[in-house]
């Protein structure tokens, strides 16, 4: 396994993952606005949405500068996971960097644990929607990756359409701001899988500042840990702002994406009894106490503020 930064670009650097069990064509996006999101756990609601409207927008300008250099923009379609996906933005960032609206395809799908297992899931979709699918086809996908589940299932829905329209998949794009290890084998599963149906076709995937280690519930994703892939640059950030024993056990990069995004209510309260079960068990270092009791500040004032406004 190597990690190499390949190019530094406005508003971001890139690095190559080269691992043989991974996709080819894996890549690190390491930026501002992916740390802002990550190390601000505490955010939610509009404040996060902000933040991940921007990251749509650097996603975009990668995807452009690096996966897109010689695609017509009307044999892309973005491939929007409901309801996580949605919070991507991705169309909103290619209308910024690209000045053109994509076409959009939709699946409402949802994980489901398998019964008797620790962190194994399936996903089961409820709704479909592939009328903007095109003919040669480069379809883009914002996910959050945990076990990989849901996005597996996803893109076999894509293929089985595909193939039910006559239609041909030229190049798959996925893009995730919390990626663990696990499913981005996953995805390299998955470019087996679509290289086998389509000879010729490419994927690419592309990773906010690291590829995070997942815990054994299958929905955690740790800084550090076992499987966790970064370069020196992200490991040292992560140890300047969270210290030993935050980067180690933060219950997750993201937590829960999907009410985050929807519901943020529910989320500061979540993350607040988190938080400080986390101060009263005693093992919390000096570093990682000082940023606990901060994000609870902060998560409590956000709270406040939002029961004012409803």
């Amino acid at each position: 396994m190597a990690i190499e930064k390949i190019s530094d670009k406005k508003r971001y650097s890139l690095y190559k993952i080269s691992s043989p069990d991974l996709p080819k064509n894996s890549f690190l996006i390491r930026t501002k606005v992916a740390s802002d999101i990550l190390y601000s756990p505490y955010l939610a609601g509009k404040r996060l949405q902000d933040l991940q409207q921007d990251m749509g927008r650097i996603f975009a300008r990668a995807m452009r500068e690096n996966a897109l250099t010689d695609e017509k923009f009307g044999q892309v379609t973005e491939l929007v996971l409901l309801a996580g996906g949605l919070y991507y933005f991705l169309n909103e960032g290619f209308k910024q960097e690209c000045n053109f609206a994509l076409q959009q395809c939709f699946l409402g799908i949802q994980r489901a644990r398998i019964e008797g297992s620790e962190g194994q899931f399936t996903a089961r979709a409820g709704y479909e929607n592939f009328e903007a699918l095109p003919d040669n086809a480069t379809v883009i996908i914002g996910d959050t990756i945990a076990t990989g589940a849901t996005l597996q299932k996803s893109t076999q829905l894509l293929l089985d359409a595909a193939e039910a329209k006559g239609k041909n998949i030229r190049k798959i794009i996925i893009c995730t701001v919390a990626g663990s290890h696990a499913g981005a084998k996953k995805v390299a599963e998955m470019e087996k899988h679509l290289q086998k149906e389509y000879p010729g076709a490419s994927l690419y995937f592309f990773a906010a500042n690291q590829l995070f280690h997942l815990m054994p519930d299958g929905t955690d994703l740790r800084f550090f840990g076992p499987t966790a892939m970064m370069p020196e640059e992200t490991k040292k950030e992560t140890l300047e702002k969270y210290g030993e024993y935050l980067a180690s056990n933060m219950k997750c990069a993201v937590f829960d994406w999907g009410t985050r995004c929807k519901n943020p209510r529910a989320y500061y309260a979540d993350f607040l009894g988190w938080a400080q079960e986390e101060l009263k068990g005693g093992k919390v270092d000096k570093k990682g106490r000082q940023m606990l009791e901060g994000m609870a500040v902060v998560t409590r004032r956000e709270l406040e503020e939002f029961e004012k406004r409803i």
